[in-house]
C-alpha cells in the first residue's frame, strides 16, 4: 500500500487504540521500514503525550533527546521551541486555552477580509460593533419575555368552558 506524507503523518498522530486494525499494521511496517522512521514515531508520540497530559515538565529531556537523535525534520521545530520555550511550557502544563480568543480574533479577520480592503479602521469599527435597531429590539423583546416567564408564577391550565376529558374520549373513539 502507497501512503502519502499526509497520511502517513495522520498515523503518527493518531492514538494508537483509535486505528483500525488495517491501520495499526500499516504503521507498524512503516515503523519497520527505517530506523528513523522509527526514533521519529517515537518523538512523536512522546510529544502528544506531554500535550495530551500536559506534562510540560518533560519537555527539557524531550529536547535533548530530538538534538541527540540530529533528524533534521525536527530542527526548526526545535529551534522555534527554544526562541519561545516560556510559552511551550506554559502550553504544555497550564490548563487555560487562548481558543476564545483566537475564535474573536478569526472573526475579526473575516469581517476585515470580506471588506476587501475598501475601507480603513473606521468603517471596520462600525460593522464590528453596530448592531441595527431590529436587532437591538428583538434583543431586549426576548430579554423581557425570558424575565417575564421566570417571575410567572406556575398555575395549571384551565379547560375551555363546556369541555370535559370525557367528550374527548367519545370523539376519539368514533373516530376510531
Amino acid at each position: 500500500m502507497t501512503l502519502s506524507a499526509a497520511q502517513a503523518t495522520w498515523l503518527f498522530f493518531r492514538k494508537q487504540e483509535d486505528l483500525k486494525p488495517q491501520e495499526q499494521e500499516t504503521l507498524r511496517q512503516l515503523r519497520q521500514a527505517s530506523p528513523h522512521l522509527e526514533v521519529t514515531y517515537q518523538l512523536v508520540d512522546e510529544f502528544l503525550h506531554m500535550v495530551r497530559e500536559r506534562a510540560g515538565e518533560q519537555l527539557d529531556s524531550w529536547l535533548k533527546k530530538v538534538e541527540t537523535s540530529q533528524l533534521q525534520a525536527f530542527q526548526t521545530f526545535v529551534t522555534g521551541v527554544h526562541k519561545d520555550k516560556d510559552a511551550v511550557l506554559a502550553g504544555l502544563t497550564l490548563p487555560w486555552s487562548n481558543g476564545p480568543l483566537e475564535g474573536h480574533r478569526n472573526r475579526l479577520k473575516f469581517i476585515k477580509r470580506s471588506m476587501y480592503g475598501r475601507a480603513e479602521f473606521d468603517l471596520l469599527k462600525l460593522r464590528v460593533l453596530h448592531q441595527d435597531k431590529k436587532s437591538q429590539e428583538r434583543k431586549k423583546r426576548r430579554k423581557n419575555r425570558q424575565e417575564q416567564q421566570a417571575n410567572r408564577p406556575t398555575k395549571p391550565r384551565m379547560r375551555k368552558e363546556g369541555t370535559t376529558s370525557q367528550c374527548t374520549t367519545i370523539v376519539i373513539s368514533k373516530g376510531a
